[in-house]
């Protein structure tokens, strides 16, 4: 994972191949194939088959809909993720969120509505 070493465990993180940089503010939606990195600003939607993080210092003003998402910055708008979404210590999320994986860690912020569809294991 973007946030993790290698011998930590979770889900990996596609590789990033787009990259909205700390001085970056983009508005409009943002749509790729390939993951997405969010340092900067983002007003609009960001779109995304592979990984979405939002790295600490980056906020997302829109929804945001991924396989994986990572939340370390803000995002404020509803998040959809089909496979995990993780909000770290420093993350925040100020919206509803739609998950079949979900872990907060300590220091997380989620001020929403859940819809969440697990499945155990075997």
């Amino acid at each position: 994972m973007a946030w993790r070493n290698q011998k930590e465990t979770g889900p990996a993180v596609d590789q990033i191949e787009n990259v909205v940089g700390r001085s970056c503010v983009a508005r409009g939606d943002l749509f790729a194939d390939g993951a997405f990195r969010v340092d900067g600003t983002i007003e609009g939607s960001v779109e995304s088959k592979a990984a979405v993080v939002v790295a600490e210092g980056g906020t997302v003003t829109g929804n945001v809909r991924a396989a994986d998402v990572v939340v370390a910055g803000k995002v404020h708008g509803n998040v959809h993720s089909s496979g995990h979404l993780e909000i770290l210590g420093t993350g925040s999320i100020e919206g509803d969120i739609e998950v079949t994986s979900l872990r907060i860690e300590t220091g997380g912020v989620f001020a929403g509505a859940l819809s969440a569809t697990f499945t155990r294991p075997g």
